[in-house]
């Protein structure tokens, strides 16, 4: 169990974690000289039956961002409160920021009780709880005792350990490797050594990983877990990675930064947030207001954004989104705090609900009911809510990125809510089944209203069917035309979709005009004419000819070349099984022009848009000295 410290300067955490550890926690210079910690100090004590890590932080309001850094990512806190100060003004702080970052297990040791009487004590005593009162630490035990005389020492070590034995709600082990860097530093014949807490998954010597948002490759060369040596670490724990790179130098890596998988890389400069204003404060916090935000071991300046003439009072929470100067890692559900510009106070903090929002739109109804999707803390709620609250389908891979969730647990939650994936140019979205079920429905209808428009049509395209849908379930055609193919409700023949047993009826002009088409093109054997004189034959200008050769065409009946040949089916077919026994006589086995040509006795016009045509069709292929048969002609 990794606990940290938290309490004002000089109230006796360095000394308290000496007394139960039997190590001093001050390691710099300036520390010893001044006899204050000013950054993380850590150690790792064995009380009974339990490996217990302390993260001392230091107490001094100016060293707020190391406190948070340090208390962020640990599962229990030890608030250390001076017998004869009693609570003070950083003790008040540190609990807020206790509380808002979510710790909801600790204990208060009054320290120094050597000093004063038994009424000081139970005057102090009642100040902590007071200052309790209302947190997530309303509850937490309170122990005095002094790191001078011994006194309360060993009890308070036994309930650590008692804590540190207890069970615990389940953690976030399942997802991607997420650990928050709070030092970094070299060592000799090591290398680059980064420590954190470990917020999510775990992580084996030899795993690759990534420095984000600086997006830096890595890979583990060697690991230490709670102070010792080890194969492997997971959630919940302090380690040590010793890392390696080919991009990798000390100056890539600072404090604030995530080691992470790389799926979960994703800095981002928008968090839409559930945002809390401690009671505290003086006034309201209102739209633009700039801060300084801490996320895990990261600080960066931004400002608050809230609706249009919306504030937060003191106390009060509301949805609001961080734009911040800088790119930081986060993802939902991590804990936040706020302080003032001048990081002279705290302001308040919540939780991330979404990253990476959209720029624009961050309010209206579609936005607002998508974060009340995602606000939900189970994810197989939050994605069935997302599903109904986005109307043009779920951005999948964003849900899952966002929410640490591996591709099993997704396909897990996507096929216990019936939900369909499709596959786009941008990423997977999903559909609810009913959605789908609604496209079925309104391409049946679409298909039934053009059949009854247009008989002469024998069927859709797939853009054009795309064009009769509403343009957010475009995405779904497909998911939604495969099973009523499969079903038998629609039927396919070439590009075009249509429903079975649909006759394509010409008008009686336009059957006559085919039959002139087809008895010009039988005629001419395989030297089709080109458009303008087939035009001629048929007595029609090319110009309006066209428009019809085209309709013929989307029938089956001809086959465009190219914008001068329109040819019958069976003389194209007639026509590649020619290339093939051309290529079959050929040394090494090539079709080339001038033998298909005179095989063929066709014009020298109409033997480069036939040869392109089988390229385009994958019937030939182009090589240096001619043409290669890739396929059977039948296939045409």
């Amino acid at each position: 169990m990794i606990v940290a410290t938290a309490g004002h300067i000089d109230h006796g955490k360095t000394a308290l974690v000496k007394a139960l550890t039997g190590i001093d926690a001050d390691r710099l210079p300036e520390e010893k000289a001044r006899g204050i910690t000013v950054d993380l100090g850590f150690a790792y004590a064995r009380l009974g039956t339990a490996t217990v890590g302390f993260v001392d932080v230091p107490g001094h309001e100016r060293l707020v961002r190391t406190m948070v850094a340090g208390a962020t990512g640990v599962a229990f806190a030890l608030v250390v409160v001076a017998a004869d100060d009693g609570v003070m003004p950083q003790t008040r702080e540190h609990l807020a920021i206790l509380d808002l970052i979510g710790l909801r297990r600790g204990i208060v040791a009054i320290t120094k009780s050597d000093r004063v009487g038994p009424e000081r004590l139970s005057a102090v005593a009642a100040q902590v709880r007071a200052a309790l009162a209302g947190g997530g630490l309303a509850d937490a035990p309170i122990l005095a005792c002094s790191a001078v005389s011994g006194v309360g020492i060993a009890d308070l070590a036994r309930q650590l350990e008692e804590a540190a034995v207890a069970p615990r709600a389940a953690s976030a082990g399942d997802g991607g490797f997420r650990l928050a860097v709070d030092r970094c530093f070299t060592v000799a014949g090591a290398g680059l050594v980064v420590t954190g807490a470990v917020h999510a998954g775990s992580v084996r010597v030899g795993d690759s990983l990534l420095v984000s948002p600086g997006d830096v490759e890595v890979r583990v060369r060697g690991l230490r877990a709670e102070n010792e040596k080890a194969e492997s670490a997971r959630a919940g724990q302090r380690c040590a990675l010793n890392l390696a790179g080919p991009r990798l130098s000390r100056a890539s890596l600072h404090r604030g930064d995530w080691i992470l998988a790389p799926d979960l890389h994703a800095p981002t400069t928008r968090l839409d947030v559930s945002l809390r204003l401690l009671p505290g404060e003086a006034r309201a916090l209102r739209h633009r207001t700039p801060v300084h935000l801490h996320l895990g071991a990261a600080s960066a300046t931004g400002r608050v954004l809230l609706p249009e003439s919306a504030a937060i009072e003191p106390g009060g929470a509301a949805r609001a989104r961080i734009a911040l100067d800088a790119a930081i890692g986060a993802l939902h559900g991590d804990r936040f705090v706020l302080r003032d510009i001048s990081a002279s106070r705290t302001l308040g903090g919540g939780r991330v609900v979404d990253i990476d929002g959209p720029r624009r739109g961050a309010w209206a109804p579609g936005r607002r009911a998508m974060l009340d999707a995602l606000d939900r803390p189970d994810h197989g709620a939050a994605l069935a809510g997302l599903l109904d609250a986005c109307e043009a389908g779920a951005d999948l891979d964003h849900f899952a990125r966002a929410r640490n969730l591996p591709r099993p647990a997704l396909a897990a939650l996507a096929e216990g809510l019936g939900l369909v994936a499709v596959e786009t140019p941008g990423g997977r979205l999903g559909y609810a089944a009913s959605r789908i079920a609604g496209l079925r429905a309104s391409i049946l209808a679409i298909l039934d209203a053009a059949h009854r428009a247009e008989p002469d049509n024998p069927g859709l395209t797939l853009d054009e069917l795309a064009a009769r849908v509403p343009p957010p379930e475009r995405p779904a055609l497909r998911a939604a035309l495969d099973p009523l193919l499969a079903d038998g409700y629609l039927a396919r023949h070439g590009p075009l979709y249509f429903r079975p047993g649909h006759e394509v009826r010409l008008g009686p002009a336009e059957a006559a005009l085919y039959e002139a088409v087809r008895a010009a093109l039988e005629a001419a054997g395989l030297d089709q004419p080109r458009l303008a004189d087939l035009a001629d034959q048929v007595r029609q200008d090319p110009g309006t000819l066209r428009p019809h050769l085209d309709k013929f065409g989307r029938l089956g009946w001809l086959r465009r070349l190219s914008d001068h040949y329109y040819v019958l089916p069976g003389v194209l077919a007639e026509l590649a099984q020619r290339a093939r026994s051309v290529a079959a006589e050929h040394p090494e086995a090539l079709l080339t022009v001038g033998r298909f040509r005179e095989a063929a006795g066709i014009s020298r016009n109409m033997t480069m848009p036939v040869l392109n045509y089988f390229d385009a069709r994958g019937l030939t292929a182009r090589v240096t000295d001619g043409r290669v048969v890739r396929s059977d002609p039948g296939e045409l």
